[in-house]
């Protein structure tokens, strides 16, 4: 007869193969393999290591190696694997591998059902639980597997809380928690229905704020005590309805989609504690109703003491940050970020230090970076500044008192910098030096930095420096291959004195006596730069020449030039495309009479709005744009451009539908039909005024069943022979 043990074994080697690995080591700390190209920091964290070689920093020169000690991971448990192991002894069988890793959602249509939750752990790894076949299990370490409840089929949105104590998940429209040590089943919510959501997204929440396929919104407190989770009324929000039509009897989508100037979703947030099973509502009644607030953020202190929630005006020109205490509902708004002539990008979270301060990011200066402020708002210091943004956190150590970001410079935008400062603002310096994109890494002690960058014309290179600027060495070079076509790099001047970045890629077998066509690739949809200071070569066309063109409102240079296109998309950025055809045209090898121009989504926007309100361009692909304004979906378009009741004028100069009459230059319209995202409704409306006034300079492309991207080798013969024919 076997053991317990032994029976885990045999059925653990069942279920192997669906066990995810254990995260690696900081790839900084790892060792590389022989022969890998560059330098990394050994796992002391104090040499590098090149190759075989291990090497001083300080000097250079090599030395021994220093041996590694037993790995960390080695000597923690591997629950996950032992949460398996009980789970299949308490089937009789091993589960399937695809239940135990969960179905990935990729829908952006709400409350699409999820086959597999897939296996969630508790924050230490000692408890779990998961659904399967409609069954809750539950497992704490040395405890084993059991059930707990019946009856979850198609529970949607499962997440346990972080000390492993209960579940959350929604069935059918209502909100549940199950506590797990005594199977305590509470409904949180009993009215949920086709236009009241508990606990999850509607699609412009997704789509707009939380992000795209995420529509979870509830946030279980560090103790697993509160739950907190947003409540959504769409009573009033348009219904759009997306068809497709290839089906005999055709098949039908709804979806709640309000577009701009119309009735926006109305969210609150609650909370809703295990123990007592007592639901309240944060209080957030100090917001007049004409702000039609968005929460738009939702989180914990790191104690779980207060709950902390992003609060927005509808246009979004402030933004709070609201802690509230969960045991009341009550709120304190503890900072207040506004801007008067543009609007606030929602933050990250407040990022919390040990001594209970913590780090914040802002634009107020028009340009992003970060702050750092006590508890009840009092600023402590800022700790980065300057004409330049902060794009992104490298490194944060409390204890030496410092932080790494990277950032543009304040000349350069289309690649990255890492800065150093100190948390009490009292210093800051750049760490990196030339041109192109740079990744860092720092060893243990922040002395030294590996600086690894490349550029559109250097494949790469690796330097080591100290972060004082002393001590410059290079490590590694990657080969540039001869006879590649790259991208010329230019700032140029617009017509107003500001600089802009273009970047553009002459055709292979450039013969300067000859005239060239001008193509242009956009997107220019704010803060969205085309242009990057990347290694990423293509093959140049053999015929004409490929412009990109950074315009300010999408150059990365920060919220100060961002917002030139507040309340009238398509004007600036149109007028920094024109300067930048002018300025290539300048030279005898670019061709005035042969400028086209392309983009997707806002790009598809921006060419149709071009070729209507600009006579320099012979021709363009319009791809699944929006063609006014006002079809487009509430908290994006008027995040930019404020509702169309405030900004009537800024709307209608930014409308391609009523400036279809001045088509100039032949213009292909693409558009996917069941784009639930850009409506092909605005494809339709184009094409109707198109046609009424008469014009014949113009294509029309459906692809059925598509949504918003088209990826159908068919289109990509068709761009090919439309910039042929009109090219």
């Amino acid at each position: 007869m076997s053991t317990l043990s032994d029976r885990r074994l045999v059925l653990f080697a069942g279920v192997a193969a669906s066990l995810l690995l254990a995260p690696a080591a900081d790839a900084q700390r790892r060792t590389p393999r022989s022969g890998s190209s560059g330098a990394t920091w050994a796992h002391d964290g104090k040499h590098l290591v090149l190759g075989d070689r291990w090497i001083d920093p300080a000097t250079g020169e090599e030395v021994a190696p220093v041996p590694e000690p037993e790995a960390e991971a080695d000597k923690v448990p591997d629950y996950r694997a032992e949460f398996v192991a009980d789970l299949a002894l308490l089937l009789g069988k091993a589960p399937s591998p695809t239940a135990l890793r969960g179905t990935a959602e990729r829908s952006t249509l709400p409350r699409q059902p999820i086959e597999h939750p897939g296996v969630h752990m508790s924050g230490d790894g000692t408890r779990g639980a998961t659904v399967l076949d409609g069954v809750l299990y539950a497992w704490q370490s040395g405890k084993g597997a059991r059930r707990v409840r019946d009856g979850l089929e198609g529970a949607r949105r499962f997440e346990i809380a972080p000390n492993g104590s209960s579940v959350s998940f929604i069935l059918g429209y209502d909100l549940h928690v199950v506590r797990l040590d005594d199977a305590e089943s509470m409904q949180v919510s009993e009215d949920g229905g086709e236009n009241l959501f508990y606990g999850e997204l509607d699609w412009v929440y997704q789509e707009e704020v939380y992000g795209r396929f995420e529509f979870k919104a509830t946030w279980w407190a560090p103790a697993g005590d509160h739950l907190a989770f947003l409540r959504i009324e769409e009573d009033g929000v348009d219904t759009f309805t997306v068809v497709d039509h290839t089906q005999k009897t055709l098949e039908i989508e709804e979806l709640k989609y309000p577009k701009a100037g119309t009735t926006n979703p109305r969210a609150s947030l609650h909370l809703f504690q295990v123990e007592g099973g007592e639901r309240i509502q944060v209080d957030l009644s100090a917001y007049p109703a004409a702000a039609e607030i968005l929460v738009v953020d939702v989180d914990w202190t790191p104690a779980g003491d207060r709950v902390v929630c992003l609060v927005q005006d509808r246009e979004q020109t402030w933004l709070d940050l609201v802690f509230a205490d969960p045991a009341t509902g009550e709120s304190t708004v503890v900072i207040h970020e506004v801007c008067e002539d543009g609007w606030v990008n929602r933050p990250p979270m407040p990022r919390w230090l040990a001594d209970g301060t913590f780090l914040w990011e802002s634009e107020r200066t028009g340009y992003k970076h970060i702050y750092r402020y006590q508890p009840d708002g009092e600023l402590v210091a800022a700790v980065t500044s300057g004409d330049w943004e902060v794009r992104g956190l490298v490194r944060l150590d409390e204890e030496r008192g410092f932080l790494v970001v990277s950032g543009s410079a304040p000349d350069y935008a289309i690649g990255s910098h890492a800065y150093l400062a100190k948390l009490d603002g009292s210093s800051m310096r750049r760490i990196t030096d030339g041109r192109g994109t740079h990744s860092v890494s720092l060893d243990a002690e922040g002395t030294f930095v590996l600086d690894s960058f490349q550029s559109m014309v250097d494949a790469g290179q690796q330097w080591l420096r100290s972060t004082d600027g002393a001590v410059q060495r290079e490590l590694a070079r990657a080969p540039t291959r001869e006879g590649l076509s790259l991208p010329v790099w230019e700032q140029i001047r617009a017509r107003d004195g500001e600089w802009i970045d273009v970047a553009y890629t002459l055709p292979e077998g450039f013969d300067a006596t000859r005239k060239y066509p001008v193509w242009i690739d956009t997107y220019s949809g704010p803060d969205a730069p085309t242009i990057r200071d990347a290694f990423r070569p293509s093959p140049a066309s053999d015929w004409y020449i490929l412009l990109r063109v950074n315009v300010r409102s999408a150059s990365g240079r920060g919220m100060r030039y961002t917002k030139a296109c507040y309340r009238q998309f398509g004007v600036q950025e149109l007028r920094d495309i024109e300067d930048a055809v002018d300025w290539i045209c300048a030279n005898d090898w670019a061709d005035a009479e042969r400028v086209g121009i392309t983009g997707w989504s806002y790009g598809g926007f921006m060419t149709a709005f071009a070729m209507t309100h600009s006579e320099k361009f012979k021709c363009g692909i319009a791809g699944a744009g929006v063609y006014d304004w006002e079809l487009y979906d509430t908290i994006y378009t008027e995040r930019y451009m404020a509702t169309p009741q405030n900004n009537p004028a800024g709307y209608a100069a930014s409308s391609v539908v009523k400036a279809a009459k001045n088509l100039s230059g032949h213009m292909l319209i693409v558009h996917g039909t069941m784009d639930d995202n850009v409506h092909m409704q605005n494809a339709i409306l184009l094409v109707d005024e198109l046609q009424k006034a008469g014009k014949q300079n113009f294509e029309f492309m459906l692809y059925p069943r598509a949504r918003h991207g088209v990826g159908s080798p068919h289109l990509r013969a068709l761009r090919e022979r439309f910039m042929r024919e009109h090219l």
